[in-house]
């Protein structure tokens, strides 16, 4: 391949000092400052070890405190902090208000960070990927090429899940002139997925203890894994619950039915793998707290929101198993009234607390009980009401939560459904209580729906800065115009 580099300005400005009047790509730029494409790619060694480093650089920027993790928790009334830290306490106030992404943002890093890490982790991707398509010899190039392709798919699909738009790209270069909608994002990040899993079966592909600590990287664990993360990927990336309607629920269904039938763990070694958010500032004591509109869910007789008549609430009580198992009573408050008792609870996540002593063991980044949602969901939304109550009463509600077997009514079937999503496994993966709260309008009026293009990023290109959240930009679009109160 020719000394050229397709370069995207996006991308550029994260390694080296570029500016163009706005998004269009210049896609005929001759690098002059950085290896040719073969050099790069001719490596095996060094491009090995590269690839050993994504599926962690994925998980140590999905899970940072410089990403917009803690804050999605307290956008979404999963979790309550009134913390400045994080961005948790400006983005879950009360009225809601737009996001600020200024570059002298005291917490710009939560957008800004995680948007540079991810394309970081694509930038490898597509280097690895182009060093298959140039013939390097790997001693084992299947193990290579699924890696890249799975590092594609991450790195495109969680921009799109948070962004408003993505600029896309590959081995083959810059794809399009222009950033990509979120919507035709996903869908090209769905497709590197598919191709890696694809490769992966065909090769009986594994990952390394290595690369993926804790026990997943075995060909069947991965492939599962690689299978939920395509129904979490395509059913979180909605913006309203008109979108549900446009989601491909068959494929949902096919990704399920190869999907994790049990936990999908990575070990943590408090060194180079660590989970900040959620399994740490989420629940460790004097951090943050669960909402109450998740103990309501639980119990009824609970109040959903702290209001000033209320000084200690006493202990819930619930049919459901997992309020003793998997919650903690607290009797005091922790966080400052004057800056709004609405941020109060009664209740922190106690289900995890093992991490929180030994810092030294596995954790879960994927449920079966996710992968089991996703099924249930889409069977319910392909007309089996019947087999995704089976779903439901087969999984956690029962075996864990002991509440009795869902019927198979339609309505029933999707208030389990978000129960389960609420109530189990809100505290594995990054921003899936918010992902559930934005697909069924649930999120508080004027909750943004997705980040701006980081104002650091818009700066150094340079373009206007915009935003969104309060009232700025298109309602039920671009922030909510509902919401559960």
């Amino acid at each position: 391949m020719k000394n050229i580099r397709k370069i995207l300005p996006i991308l550029t400005l994260l390694f080296l000092a570029a500016s163009c009047q706005d998004f269009s790509t210049d896609l005929e730029v001759e690098n002059l400052e950085n290896p040719n494409d073969f050099i790069l790619t001719s490596d095996p060694v060094a491009l090995t070890a590269s690839a050993g480093s994504i599926m962690q650089n994925w998980f140590m920027a999905t899970h940072s405190t410089n990403a917009p993790g803690a804050a999605l928790a307290t956008m979404a009334d999963v979790s309550t902090c009134s913390w400045g830290n994080f961005g948790m306490r400006d983005l879950s106030s009360e009225p809601r208000v737009a996001f600020n992404n200024s570059t002298s943002y005291a917490y710009a890093s939560i957008t800004n960070s995680y948007f540079n890490a991810l394309y970081s982790i694509l930038s490898d991707s597509n280097t690895l990927a182009l060093a298959i398509q140039n013939g390097t010899e790997f001693d084992d190039s299947a193990q290579i090429e699924t890696i890249a392709k799975l590092g594609q798919a991450l790195s495109i699909g969680y921009l799109a899940l948070i962004f408003d738009k993505v600029w896309l790209s590959d081995e083959n270069g810059v794809v399009g002139e222009d950033a990509s909608d979120y919507k035709a994002s996903m869908t090209f990040a769905l497709g590197k997925l598919d191709e890696a899993i694809a490769i992966a079966t065909a090769n009986n592909v594994s990952f390394p203890e290595t690369w993926l600590p804790g026990g997943g990287g075995s060909n069947s664990s991965l492939v599962a894994f690689m299978n939920s993360m395509g129904a979490r990927m395509l059913v979180g990336n909605v913006r309203n619950s008109a979108q549900k309607a446009t989601i491909d629920w068959n494929k949902v269904l096919t990704y399920t039915n190869s999907g994790l039938t049990s936990d999908f763990e990575i070990y943590m070694d408090d060194v180079t793998w660590y989970d900040l958010i959620p399994k740490t500032y989420l629940i460790y004591p004097g951090w943050a707290r669960v909402d109450m509109r998740v103990i309501n869910l639980m119990d009824p007789n609970t109040i959903d929101y702290w209001t000033d008549d209320i000084t200690v609430m006493p202990p819930s009580t619930s049919p459901d198993a997992r309020l003793l198992s998997d919650f903690s009573y607290l009797s005091a408050q922790s966080f400052a009234a004057a800056r709004g008792i609405y941020h109060y609870s009664s209740y922190k996540y106690s289900r995890y607390d093992s991490y929180i002593t030994n810092w030294t063991e596995n954790v879960v980044e994927f449920s079966a009980a996710e992968n089991d949602m996703y099924k249930a969901e889409a069977l319910a939304n392909t007309g089996n009401v019947t087999g995704a109550a089976a779903v439901i009463n087969a999984g956690t509600r029962v075996t864990r939560g002991n509440l009795p077997p869902v019927a198979a009514d339609l309505t029933a079937v999707k208030k389990a459904i978000h129960y389960e999503r609420m109530v189990e496994f809100s505290f594995t993966g990054m921003g899936l209580g918010f992902f559930e709260m934005r697909k069924e309008n649930l999120l508080q009026k004027g909750t943004l729906l997705h980040f701006p293009v980081p104002g650091t990023a818009l700066a150094s290109i340079p373009a206007p800065t915009y935003t969104f959240g309060g009232s700025e930009g298109v309602a039920g679009e671009d922030y909510s115009n509902a919401g559960w109160r």
